[in-house]
Order: C-alpha cells, then structure tokens, then sequence
C-alpha cells in the first residue's frame, strides 16, 4: 500500500525483497541460493521496484550529505559495506528509500522550494553516524514521553534554518528527529520511540556477489519471459514487432526477443522532443544487431501544437496523443494493416495503470496489433541485472541520474528531474522555457508557475494548490476558469444554461463549414439551414448554429453529449494539426485531412461511406484532450467535467473497438477501386447498423 498526499492507493502488484544475512545483499527469494541462509524481508514502500545505485547516485546523497551537516565525518560508516538498493518512496516530488547493510539508513529526496537533493537519517542511519562522530548532528535533549509529527519545540538556540535535529533523552538514547524553521523554533519530522534497533549486517559484499545469488532467480524469470514470447509468436503467427523507446525496459525486451533467434521489426516512436542521447541509443542499438528500423515520427508537430492546445498537464496530455499515438496510429495501418505481434517493455510496477494492464492487450489506436509485454513482473533490479548479466548497453542518461528515458519536458516528470534537463541539455530546455514565458504572459500568471513546475497540472491539483499556497499564488494559479477562457479559440463568450436549454455565445464568428463537412460523424435524424442558421437535429435534442452562436434544446440531461459531440466537430475544424488520427482510425477510409483555406481540416469525403462509429473522434487530441479537458469544463462549469458519468469513457470505446474487429473479421469489408486508382470501404448494413445506434 501507498499513502499519497492523503490517499491511499493499493497496488495490485508488489515485489518483495529479501535481504541475505550471510552474504549481505539484497535478493528476491526467501532462502538464499548460496549460503542456504533464511534470508531477512526488506519493508520497501510499495510498489517495492527497487534498484541497484550507480555512481551518480552516490555522488548525489554524498552533495545531499554535505548540504545537511556541513561534512563528510559519518559517511563511510552510515553506507556499509553492501550494495546500496535504492526505492522510490510517497512524496510529492521523488524521494528515495536508501538501504544498505539490510537496513533503512535514511531517505534521498528532492526539497522543490530549496532546488537541491537532501537527505534524512533514519535511526539507523543516525546511530551509524553517530558511532563515527558524535558531534555530526545537532542534538536536543526532551523530556515529554512522546511528540507527534508537526509538534512545535521550543528550544533556547539558534539553530540554522533547514537543519536536521536529532531528539534524545539525557542518556543520549535517540527518540526522534526534527528540523529547525530557525529562530529556536523546531517541528517534530519523525518520532521513533525508545530502545535499540538492528544497525545492519556486517560482512563485505559486491555486485557480483548480488549477481551470484540471483543468478537462478534471474534465469528463471529470464526463461518464463523467452516462453511467453516464443508461444505467442508461434500461435500469432503474425509479423513481429518490438517497440523501442531507447530505455532499459525496452532494451530488455529487444534483448529477450533476439536471443530466441526471432530478427524483429523494430518500431521507434519518435515524438521529436526525445533528448539527443536517445536517438543515438536507438540508432546505435539497431544498427549493432542489424535490424530494420521503423520510425513513427512526429516531426514538428508538438512545436506547433503547443502554441493552439496551450501546456500540456498531467491531466492533460493532448502531447502523447499527437506525438506518440497518432504517428503510431499512422505507421501501424500502412505497415501492418493485417496485423501484427508488438513486444513491449511495459512493466506493472511503474504505475498504477500498468499494474492493472494485462501483459497480452490492443491498444485503442492501433488495434490491428497486439501488444505483449513478456517483461510485465519485473523489477528495475532484475532488468538491472540482466543487463549486467549479458553486457548490454543501455543509454547513458540513466548514469548521468534519468530515472525515465522519454520526452525530455514531460508534465509527469518530477521537478528534480526537470531540474536535472536544465542542466544536462541548456538548449533544449531553453526552448521549453521560451514556450512555457509565451504561455505566462498570455494567461497573466506569476514567474513562480514556470519555476515550480505548476505547468505540469492544467486544473487545480492538491499538489498544485499545495505548492501554490506556500508560495503565496494559490488564487492565481487555480482561477482555471479565466485560464481556460483564455485558451480556447473559438473563445466562449458566455454559457447560459435553463431547464431544457444550453446557450453558447463565442467571441468569434463560427464557420459553418466545420459541420457540413462532419456532420455525418455525429449522426443525426435531420439537418436543415437557412441564411441566418442551420440546425441540426436527434429525436430528443436539437442544436440551432448561428453567426457566434449555439442554442441547445434538450429534454433530459444525458443528450448533452451530443452537444459535446458538435463541440467537438467544432474544435478540432479550427485546431486541427494534421496529426491524421482520423484518418488511422476511420474504418471505411472515408475521412480526410485536406487542406483548405491554407490549413488542415478534417473532411467526410463521401458521406454514404460514413458509418457513425465515431472513432475519428474517440481518438482525436482535439476532440478527446482539448474539448473534454478545456472546453467541457466551461461548459459544464467544472474543471473536471471529463470525470462525467454520462461522458463515453475509456473501457466503453475499448469494448466498441472489440466488437467492430471481432465483427469485421467475420464479415468481410468490401472495397471499391475509383477513378484515381484509391480504394474505398464500405461494411456490411448489419455493422453499420450496430454503429448508427
């Protein structure tokens, strides 16, 4: 279980680890292999992907060491004599468990208002220090018989601001522990109690020792994931795919592909804002095992969207639906419309979602291909060690401190990993700060959104608001309504809403092309228009359309999805920057991105070949990104409007997606040869029946 910021989430996956009494290390099996000793859980933070440190990593709680108690005295004995296994602990930035010895020493973590990596005792990692050199940190001696944490003391010095306190009792025996807010006033972190604790094992250990005694673990871990690969492809029977990111996971699945003897395709989405090291691995990589490479590239495409759709938020991620999605979309109809197997290097243990993703799936975008991840239960310590087993390479931004390999300004990055691009690639990240001063200045916030990273959410986040009220912003920050206004083009002017009416009024004059060219999409019983309007009907609701105006008229609540709908038409007519996923997605090829008036427009080519099925929108960054997480909420007057119950969500679309492949395989899509030599598809009445619905 996970505690954060005040919720709990449960994983539905964990890995435990072990540490060996005998040979001092970390292992994944409860007796070791080697020594035949029981070997000693290890409580890791859920999810417990552990890994092993590198180089970088010491260097870096060395710094934090230092900042904290202004010397290195305490440091040699505070990291022992093992490996250092690192874990990834509830915070609201990143935060590190620190292990050695089989003991907790204390937690590395990122402080976002003071923009350095610190370092917090345990007391473990206190009494080790301490055994050293008693006068490291500073001591305060209390007598009350317990304190909870954010309980003020009082104390009759000075101490620096920032400062790490121990808390004893007049035996020196260590209680707790505290941090100065200066002026003699100190707030109670940590309160562990009376009475000893186990500092650690003692014997000296290395990573080939780690290597020795997880070397049958690895083998067999590493011989169920060959066999999952070798009996999918043998019963898929279909082209085989690997997708390589230039990370160590994918690295890992490439690697157990190709030592099956099977030569895959290997797929490489390039979003055009990968950090340089990446090409270079990717490349460097195929060219070493001699495969043939396939690149989804979206070019330029997030430079210039990025100005239209605003900054992209972890609630909004309109930039993996333009940049990754859609090319991939694209690449995967023209290269393998019949099908095809795409291994993968997805892992359940690094989010929530991945952790409920089954390791054989389709995805919604490309749902030709099935996807499989044979690496789904893996650590980062067991990739770690198959890497090191087989001498793979793997990308060097993982030893200058990335944990993630991937778009190098990514609003789920932590704040310590932007940190960490602002001062690897100058360049690079000043181009991102040149966009995010273009989006400040337009939306009237303060300097503090770009240098606390509160661009990383598009509506009120509790880690947002958090941040924001320390720093005095919080009504700025959160006036999403004004920010949101100020996004949107066609700008929305004014919504009112009566008991069965919705009126929309926009700033600027609507162009009506956008619902002649569409309207097909949203299915309606009757369209009609006059000089002034046009108006367009369903049997419970209808939507009249005038110069900048909307009136919807509705007799229950849940039709105002069809307006959401002609809102979305609406958008993604005037946002629309040829990412083609309509295009990828549209069953009959009847949709196309076309040029008019010196721009991209999406246009119903022949509107007899349009089936309603509304994948051309379930899978558009206009419609399913900026509409329901920008637009949506003016509309509704909630910044969560894409939460709605009535709204078609993710598993919904997925199972409509299931049944026109199963149904289309059965029933086969007829195809017609035109004039210019394209061809176009039609299905049979009775799918097209089930999509009219």
């Amino acid at each position: 279980m996970t505690i954060a910021m005040g919720r709990r989430i449960f994983w539905p996956k964990i890995k435990r680890f072990y540490w060996c009494p005998n040979c001092n290390v970390p292992l994944l099996e409860q007796v070791c292999p080697v020594c035949k000793s029981k070997a000693v859980r290890i409580p890791l933070s859920d999810p417990g992907d552990a890994r092993p440190a590198f180089e970088r990593d010491y260097i870096l709680l060395q710094n934090a060491y230092r900042f904290e108690f202004s010397t290195d005295k305490g440091l040699k004995t505070l990291l022992g004599n093992s490996i250092m296994l690192l874990n990834k602990a509830p915070y609201y930035d990143e935060m590190k468990e620190v292990y050695v010895d089989g003991v907790q020493i204390g937690r590395l973590y990122f402080d976002p208002f003071l923009r350095k990596w610190r370092f917090r005792l345990s007391k473990v990692g206190a009494l080790r220090v301490l055994s050293e050199d008693s006068e490291v940190v500073e001591k305060v001696v209390v007598d009350k018989s317990q304190y909870s944490p954010l309980d003020i003391i009082r104390v009759d010095k000075n101490i620096e601001k920032y400062k790490q306190v121990l808390l004893v009792r007049r035996n020196d025996d260590i209680v707790g522990l505290a941090y100065s807010k200066g002026n003699g006033k100190l707030i109670v972190h940590s309160w562990w109690g009376e009475g000893k604790v186990f500092q650690g094992f003692e014997s000296k250990s290395s990573m080939d020792t780690v290597m020795k005694v997880n070397e049958e673990h690895l083998n067999i871990v590493e011989s169920q994931s060959k066999k999952t690969i070798a009996l999918t492809v043998e019963k898929m029977n279909k082209p085989v795919v690997v997708s390589f990111s230039g990370g160590k996971d994918s690295m890992t699945a490439l690697h157990l592909t190709i030592s099956l003897g099977i030569e895959p395709i290997v797929l490489f989405n390039n979003t055009g804002i990968e950090l340089p090291e990446t090409y270079e691995t990717v490349y460097k990589v195929v060219d070493s095992y001699n495969l043939k490479l396939v690149e989804a590239s979206a070019e330029n495409k997030f430079w210039s969207a990025v100005y239209k759709f605003g900054i992209p938020g972890r609630d909004y991620r309109w930039c993996c639906k333009i940049c990754k999605l859609a090319p991939l979309a694209a690449t995967v109809k023209n290269m393998w419309s019949n099908g095809a197997l795409n291994i993968v290097g997805q892992r359940a243990f690094e989010s929530i979602d991945r952790a409920r993703s089954p390791t054989l799936w389709r995805l919604r975008w490309a749902p030709q291909m099935l996807n499989l991840s044979p690496i789904n239960n893996w650590s980062q310590f067991e990739i770690w060690l198959y890497l090191h087993k087989h001498k793979i390479y793997v990308n060097p931004l993982y030893y200058m401190g990335y944990e993630r390999i991937g778009c190098f300004m990514c609003p789920a990055s932590t704040l310590a990993e932007l940190e960490l691009v602002s001062q690897t690639h100058k360049e690079l990240w000043s181009q991102w700060i040149e966009v995010l001063e273009y989006w400040r200045q337009r939306l009237n916030l303060p300097r503090d959104w770009i240098d606390y990273g509160l661009w990383r959410w598009n509506a009120p986040a509790r880690y947002k608001t958090i941040m924001a009220k320390r720093l005095g912003i919080e009504k700025q920050i959160n006036d999403w309504r004004k920010i949101f206004e100020e996004i949107v083009v066609p700008r929305i002017f004014e919504v009112v809403k009566n008991e069965n009416t919705l009126i929309i009024s926009f700033a600027n004059a609507l162009d009506k092309q956008f619902l002649e060219n569409q309207y097909t999409v949203i299915n309606p019983t009757k369209i009609y228009s006059s000089e002034e309007s046009v108006t367009i009907e369903w049997s419970n609701c209808k939507a009249k359309i005038s110069s900048n105006r909307i009136v919807f008229e509705f007799k229950n609540e849940k039709e105002i999805e069809k307006l959401v709908d002609l809102l979305k038409l609406l958008y993604r007519w005037n946002l629309c920057v040829g990412c083609k996923s309509c295009e990828s997605n549209c069953p009959t090829h009847t949709i196309r991105v076309v040029e008019m008036n010196g721009r991209n427009v999406p246009v119903v080519r022949n509107k007899n070949l349009c089936i309603r099925c509304k994948f051309c929108l379930y899978n558009c960054p206009v419609a399913e990104v900026f509409v329901e997480h920008v637009v949506a909420p003016l509309i509704f007057n909630d910044a969560e409007a894409w939460r709605r119950p009535s709204r078609e969500h993710h598993n919904e679309v997925l199972k409509k997606i299931r049944e026109f492949v199963k149904a289309s395989l059965k029933i086969p899509i007829t195809t017609t040869r035109l004039n210019d030599g394209k061809q176009e598809y039609s299905l049979p009445t009775s799918l097209s029946d089930f999509f009219s619905q």
